[in-house]
């Protein structure tokens, strides 16, 4: 369990998380959603440990540990994995070679080439990316939508126990939404205890990969914790109605 109490942080100077308590559950999907500016990606980015985001007060427990004073790759080592909103691109690096570290980080020994892509492969088809991606540099001259499924890929790769996926299906076609759909799902019974963080503006996934708890963060904090109810209420009435709990 991901278990955050009384959390602040600042950006700058800047209040960006007010006081924020949540507890993410082990074998349980949490969609976080709120308008423009509320926190999400800060929260998202906070709980990885980017070191921008000064946390001062409050804790972040894996499983009782407090994580606060790691750095991100300890955090990561730990089973933490963050998918970008706007993943970067990194010129001359190879996403074969990349992803045979990967698997290297996480087996703690050097693999093959084979090894890796006996891995891969049957991932590259899950996800809905060609072989042929894998002699391509990380994310250079990706589409949008490639771009999401290279980080869910990386994440079925490193099978975190907790996976925060944040904006994963922005900017995203229909065929895509269901690559990363079915690619969310198989995780989820690949790894029944672990825990996925969605943070979305749209359902559109939701009707996909059923949710266990919604929660909606307003003006750096979680106002409401709830069922998938919640998302209707969204639909019809927006995000003002939760302005005056914030």
């Amino acid at each position: 369990m991901l278990s955050i109490s009384n959390l602040s942080v600042d950006v700058q100077g800047q209040a960006i998380i007010k006081n924020c308590s949540v507890a993410f559950g082990a074998g349980q999907v949490h969609v976080v959603m709120g308008p423009n500016g509320s926190g999400k990606s800060s929260l998202a980015a906070t709980i990885m440990g980017h070191p921008s985001y000064q946390v001062t007060h409050g804790s972040i427990e894996l499983h009782g540990q407090d994580l606060v004073a790691l750095p991100a790759h300890q955090r990561s080592a730990r089973g933490i994995f963050l998918g970008m909103q706007h993943p970067v691109e990194i010129q001359g690096l190879q996403i074969i070679h990349y992803l045979k570290e990967l698997c290297a980080l996480q087996g703690n020994a050097a693999v093959t080439v084979a090894q890796m892509m006996e891995r891969v492969e049957p991932l590259l088809t899950l996800v809905g990316l060609p072989q042929s991606i894998l002699q391509r540099c990380v994310n250079v001259g990706f589409s949008g939508g490639e771009k999401k499924r290279f980080e869910l890929l990386q994440m079925l790769l490193l099978q975190p126990k907790i996976a925060i996926l944040d904006e994963l299906d922005s900017g995203v076609d229909i065929d895509g939404l269901k690559h990363l759909s079915n690619g969310l799902n198989w995780y989820r019974e690949q790894n029944l205890q672990a825990t996925i963080v969605l943070i979305t503006h749209y359902r559109h996934i939701l009707t996909h990969v059923q949710p266990d708890v919604v929660h909606v963060m307003v003006d750096g904090n979680l106002v409401v914790t709830g069922d998938s109810s919640i998302l209707d209420s969204i639909e019809l009435n927006g995000y003002e109605q939760y302005a005056k709990r914030s």
